[in-house]
This record gives C-alpha cells, structure tokens and sequence, in this order.
C-alpha cells in the first residue's frame, strides 16, 4: 500500500469530504480493492455506485460493511442479501467461520438451515437472541437437527425458549423431558393435561413433581 493510499483511507474514515471527492478519488483509484471497500462504507457515497460495488466485496467485508452503522441503511442491506446468497455456496468451514461474527441481521437469514452444525454455530454466536431462536422454532421444516443443536446449548433454559417448545407439536419426546427442571408448576400442569402430550412425558412431569416436593 503506497502513503497515498494511506492518506486517502485515511481521509475516507475520519476526514471531511465531498461527494465530489468521492467519484473523483473512485476515478483515479478505483483498481484499489480497499480504495473501493471504504467508498462502499462512506455514507456521502453515491448509493447506486455503491450497490454495483457490492458483489466484488470479500464475504468477510461484506460482514463489516453489514456491522457499519455509519454506512448507508440500503447498502448494509445490499451486503446481507450478497452474503447470504455467497455462503450457500461455500464449504462447511468457511461457513462455519463467518457465522460466528456475522451480526444478527445476517443471521435471520439462516432461519430455515437444516445443518445441525451451523445451526449450533447461529447459536453459539455472540449476537443471537431469544427472538432469533424463537424464530427458527417457529419456521425451520428441519426440527430433527434445529433440536440437536438448539439443546447443546443454553438456551433451553430461557423461559420464552421454553414455553416456545412446549406448544411445538414437533418437538421430540427426549427434549420435552430434558427441559422439565426449567418448567413451573403451571407449565408442567398445563403439558401434562394436553392429549397430545406422550405418556413417557407424562411419567417424567409426575417424578419431577415428586422430587420437587421432597
């Protein structure tokens, strides 16, 4: 990187400049991929130049620009959309390592993916929340690998998670007994009174009664 390259990066993230200057600095260096990167980011940055700038970003710059609030709303959205459809075709690995720090607007888009270990990935990341894990019991077709991963984790504990499981028809007679000790009365009362509830379920509510009275 040259220090005129230095300079303008420089001036793109802390300086004061025109939109004038924008295309004039995209102009003289647009064979620039970091040049290129932080005009993408620049909120004074004409948006539909920016937009045609997006699909040559690096998946990883796609996750920073989606993370930069001072970039502008339709281009963070442009990079979710454009990294969403890149990862589909990237292996496991890769995968893998950018869920881990991809923001939780990204990970929305992932509400109906049916690997178990990027699901424990989604999970796992730092920026999840109960809304998110709601979301994907409410919608994922795959309940089989959602559950395997969902309860490798701590989430299970969180009273919302819970209530969310307990009214899903689908959800497997091993986890509805695994999450019986985060319950309360009313909750066990009300699984144990549904019809559709299995009586192996059913059985565990009774000694999990029981050993709460002891």
């Amino acid at each position: 990187m040259t220090s005129s390259e230095i300079d303008i990066l420089r001036r793109l993230r802390f300086g004061s400049i025109s939109e004038a200057e924008l295309l004039d600095i995209f102009q003289r260096h647009r064979a620039s991929y970091r040049v290129r990167f932080h005009l993408v980011q620049h909120p004074l940055f004409p948006e539909a130049q920016a937009l045609n700038m997006i699909p040559e970003m690096l998946p990883m710059d796609l996750i920073r620009v989606t993370r930069n609030k001072r970039a502008n709303p339709s281009i963070r959205k442009k990079a979710e959309l454009e990294f969403g459809f890149r990862c589909q075709k990237m292996a496991l690995g890769e995968k893998k390592s950018l869920l881990k720090m991809a923001p939780l607007t990204v990970l929305y888009q992932f509400v109906k993916e049916k690997d178990e270990r990027l699901l424990q990935v989604i999970f796992e990341n730092g920026e999840c929340t109960v809304e998110l894990v709601m979301q994907f019991l409410n919608r994922s077709p795959h309940k089989a690998a959602l559950y395997r991963a969902l309860m490798a984790t701590e989430w299970p504990r969180r009273p919302a998670i819970v209530e969310t499981i307990i009214h899903d028809p689908q959800a497997p007679i091993r986890v509805l007994i695994e999450i019986l000790p985060y319950l309360n009365h009313n909750q066990m009362k009300r699984l144990y009174g549904d019809e559709n509830t299995h009586q192996r379920v059913k059985e565990e509510i009774i000694a999990t009664w029981k050993r709460r009275r002891e």
